[in-house]
């Protein structure tokens, strides 16, 4: 056993190594993404927020018209327990969550936290991910906070789509290219469009770490089965570590626009629109037991 693992640790270091003197020279090809695989047990410390600070809401009943100012926070600090690679359990150590309408002055924060101290199970079931809790059943509140959850994931996996896999230099930029999708594709996130720029890669006392800057549209018909269509427009900056292919440091910036259609209490038709300029910021780190 001892020789195995030897064996395991000098493979590690020769490609440590490997990715280091690519790194010493900017215009090396490096590996910038791979295929997800089946991984070892480890664990991941996880914190998020979306913030929107000023969007417009508005809802349309006949001629009657009604816009108001929208506050949205998501916050998160997750620890993920990553068992392979569509599997996950998850410890909810923070989650505050604010959605108000108002007109006029701002009134104060009012957040909830619904899967506060939380186990949560995680698994991708025909390529979307599904949130559950690891015992009991959710209230109507958390079963929302569910699949909020689950829908962020859902979009988050574009910023890696955007990067792909294979060989690449800083200094190059690329498009995906991607085959346009046929139907609606209801409830999946279809790209639009996706450019990114290899910008820097800089040595780091844990490794290589890659800075990727990533600009995108894409767009999603009855998201969350909804009645309703949604197109997110974003920029983002992509810090990730070659070593383990995680990324470290995501900052995007961006604007969401939907547009719904429900009815009333006697059945009158309701039409929503959203307008809401976001802010996304998230880090993830492995956790030292």
């Amino acid at each position: 056993m001892k020789n195995v693992q030897d064996f395991v640790v000098l493979i590690w270091l020769t490609a440590a190594a490997g990715m280091l003197r690519a790194a010493d020279r900017p215009g090396e090809m490096v590996e910038v993404g791979r295929q997800a695989t089946t991984r070892s047990v480890f664990t991941l410390r996880e914190k998020r927020e979306v913030r929107v600070e000023a969007g417009s809401t508005k809802q349309e009943t006949g001629a009657d018209v009604v816009t108001a100012t929208t506050r949205y926070v998501q916050r998160v600090n997750l620890v993920r327990r990553l068992l392979n690679a569509d599997s996950e359990e998850m410890q909810v150590r923070e989650f505050a969550k604010e959605c108000v309408n108002f007109t006029g002055q701002a009134p104060p924060p009012n957040e909830t936290a619904p899967l506060l101290g939380k186990t949560l199970r995680t698994r991708k079931k025909g390529g979307r991910w599904d949130y559950n809790l690891h015992q009991g059943r959710p209230t109507a509140e958390e079963a929302q906070s569910l699949a909020d959850l689950a829908f962020a994931a859902d979009l988050l996996e574009i910023l890696p789509l955007g990067i792909g896999t294979g060989m690449r230099k800083p200094g190059d930029h690329w498009k995906l290219e991607t085959a346009t999708p046929g139907g609606k594709d209801r409830g999946w996130v279809v790209p639009d469009s996706l450019e990114t720029t290899f910008v820097s890669l800089e040595v780091k006392p844990d490794g290589p770490h890659a800075t990727f800057a990533i600009e995108g549209k894409f767009h999603m018909e009855r998201p969350m089965s909804l009645n309703a269509r949604m197109e997110v427009t974003f920029t983002a900056t992509v810090v990730r570590r070659f070593s383990d292919m995680l990324d470290v440091e995501t900052k995007a910036t961006g604007k969401f626009l939907a547009s719904a259609q429900g009815a009333g209490p006697k059945r009158e038709k309701i039409l929503l629109s959203y307008d809401y300029p976001f802010t996304l910021v998230r880090t993830q780190a492995v956790e030292r037991k």
